[in-house]
């Protein structure tokens, strides 16, 4: 690109400044100058010459402050290593940072070439800000971490160990849609197994599950209790038990199909099984037969090599004649 061009790129470039006394760019102004951010959001594409844009601001913000905002995790943050890696990788996912992207507005004063594409590299700008920030003071560093990263990402950071009881979700499923809370209530049957009740604040029964064994019952009705609240027609379920109990029905209906697909698919496994089994035994017996068959026909060659070894030799014991004697005699001379 010739020096005149650039020139005319220039003064466009600065226009888009106009906004800058914005409120929304309060913080922008905090840690940038005009010149600064105008050198940040450049690409190296808008010069089209080596060694010049945002190319080492894009390295820091992806290496040098990432492990800053991992420092920040490994001091503050709770949970285990593999768990902070998981919350590392999300604050940096490309729809968060193109996210912060349109929520800073920079597209009015990112500069690149013509042919490249900002839309789809809307990160590596996002990149060139927080490469940027790594170079400042540890205090400015740590309010930009707090504010734009931290703060935004609480729903990573709470690292709540009830997510994983059913009946915590279920329960707290319950509260938000019309202010119950769900509990459950065991009893032994007559045939002495568990039963496990799923039941709401004021009595009403949503769901009951029967094992012989009394957590396995517990966990049951939780998992039925959570199926059915997890429909979004969770409001009428609650506030109608006909149709509960309709959608009741349909699921331990599906259950059962399921559970004979299952069984068919397990009868058509063993059956192929036997079929295989059945092959190889008579695939064994093949082999024996003609194992055998080969150890008899070695038998048989072996005895008749053994009855013509013993005529040779009892061919050559025999005694000499006197008329062959006196043959070999004769052909000696």
């Amino acid at each position: 690109m010739d020096e005149e061009k650039i020139q005319q790129q220039q003064p466009k470039a600065k226009d888009n400044f106009k906004k800058w006394e914005d409120p929304l760019f309060n913080d922008l102004r905090r840690i940038f100058s005009r010149a600064k951010l105008r050198e940040v959001l450049t690409h190296g594409s808008f010069y089209e010459q080596e060694g010049k844009g945002n190319s080492r601001y894009v390295f820091a913000g992806m290496f040098v402050f990432k492990g800053q905002v991992a420092d920040v995790l490994y001091r503050y943050a709770t949970g285990e290593g593999t768990r902070l890696q998981h919350i590392l990788g999300n604050l940096f996912r490309n729809e968060r940072l193109e996210r912060q992207f349109d929520e800073w507005q920079l597209r009015q004063f990112v500069r690149a070439g013509e042919k490249f594409d900002i839309k789809t590299h809307k990160h590596i700008f996002v990149y060139a800000i927080y490469g940027y920030v790594s170079t400042l003071d540890e205090d400015v560093r740590q309010w930009f971490i707090s504010k734009y990263l931290i703060q935004d990402a609480e729903h990573l950071l709470s690292h709540k160990r009830r997510n994983r009881n059913l009946l915590a979700q279920a329960d707290d499923i319950v509260k938000k849609t019309d202010g119950r809370r769900l509990t459950i209530e065991m009893e032994q049957t007559a045939e002495g197994l568990h039963k496990a009740k799923a039941l709401l604040s004021d009595g009403t029964l949503l769901c009951e599950a029967v094992s012989k064994s009394w957590r396995y019952a517990r966990q049951k009705a939780a998992k039925q209790a959570l199926d059915i609240l997890a429909m979004p027609s969770r409001r009428y379920i609650l506030s109608n038990p006909e149709y509960q109990a309709r959608v009741l029905a349909r699921m331990e209906e599906e259950k059962a199909k399921r559970k004979a697909e299952i069984e068919a698919r397990d009868a058509q496994k063993e059956e192929q099984r036997a079929i295989k089994k059945e092959q190889r035994k008579a695939e064994a017996r093949a082999r024996d037969a003609k194992r055998r068959k080969s150890q008899a026909e070695a038998k048989i060659r072996k005895a008749e090599n053994a009855r013509r070894a013993a005529l040779k030799a009892a061919k050559e014991a025999r005694p000499m004649s006197a008329k062959k004697r006196r043959y070999l005699e004769d052909k000696k001379k």
